[in-house]
């Protein structure tokens, strides 16, 4: 009996022994969960330390410009030569068909600007007249059907004295400096009445940065400089040779005359043109008022007054 408990009390004890080392087993294959947090703190904690490090030398070098939504910024650069200033012949004479009667008269010539100081500037300025260049395209060929369809309906005499339509954008420059670029465009359109209908419009750029300039960039106060040009082209109107030929009500349409297709800055001043059939008749023809700068200096951006 007493052998039997012996026996017992062993395999009780072997079985305990046996317990105990398969848990230290598995004890030993798990990693300790404590210590590994803790290693986790210090990276996080080296990290942030570099992060913080990183960040106190961005900020003594300084902030990080970012540059502006759809492209570069304009960069400024003080010129010491005026743009130059060449233009492209694109004049042609479209016909119906070889041999045909002519259709469409085109007068055109492009302006192309260079600047070797600043070929950013005159890239901007070149992208403005090639895409004039491009729509001009699109009136040429409304034109061209037009007239195809008139020659079309007139009868075998009419025809023999058909002279074609015409259309003209004749640009020519008015003014550079190492400050400003002034271009004007005398246009016309002739579709067979007895006189065509014509129409100037100027551009006038920042010759430093290529922007073409509006009212609100050369004016600091653009109400007031409306009403100084304004009262300029009264003075200009009511006197001879353009008295005589004013429209009725004209003093009501005067203000609506400086808009920004029709103004440009020279040496003297700024200039506006008043079209036919604003103010005036146009058998008298476009009329140009120059405001000299020293009406508009206390209305004026000192950078755009020529000194």
């Amino acid at each position: 009996m007493k052998k039997k408990l012996l026996l017992l009390g062993l395999g009780i004890s072997l079985l305990f022994t046996a317990c105990s080392g398969k848990k230290a087993a598995e004890n030993a294959n798990q990693p300790d969960t404590k210590q590994e947090e803790e290693t986790k703190e210090d990276n996080a904690s080296g990290q942030d330390g570099e992060a913080e490090e990183d960040l106190e030398k961005k900020e003594e070098k300084g902030p990080v410009e970012k540059p502006e939504e759809g492209g570069s910024e304009d960069v400024s650069k003080e010129l010491s030569n005026p743009p130059e200033v060449t233009f492209v012949d694109y004049s042609k004479n479209i016909t119906d068909g070889e041999g045909g009667p002519l259709l469409l008269a085109v007068t055109e010539n492009c302006p192309v600007v260079s600047i070797p100081e600043n070929e950013a500037a005159a890239e901007k300025i070149n992208m403005a007249f090639e895409q004039k260049h491009t729509e001009i395209q699109a009136y040429i060929e409304e034109d061209t059907e037009l007239a195809r369809n008139a020659y079309g309906e007139l009868s075998e005499d009419g025809k023999k004295e058909w002279g074609g339509y015409g259309y003209g954008a004749i640009y020519k420059m008015m003014y550079a400096s190492t400050k400003i670029l002034s271009i004007e465009a005398q246009n016309y359109q002739y579709q067979g009445t007895p006189q065509p209908t014509t129409w100037t419009s100027s551009y006038c750029f920042d010759a430093a940065t290529g922007k073409l300039l509006t009212l609100a960039d050369i004016f600091t106060d653009k109400a007031k400089a409306g009403e100084i040009v304004a009262q300029h082209i009264l003075e200009t109107i009511k006197a001879d040779p353009y008295k005589d030929a004013l429209m009725e009500d004209y003093e009501s349409f005067v203000p609506d005359i400086l808009t920004e297709d029709v103004f440009y800055l020279n040496e003297e001043g700024l200039v506006v043109i008043c079209n036919p059939n604003m103010v005036t008749l146009d058998v008298v023809g476009t009329i140009e008022v120059q405001v000299p700068y020293t009406d508009l200096a206390e209305v004026m951006d000192e950078a755009y007054i020529a000194k």
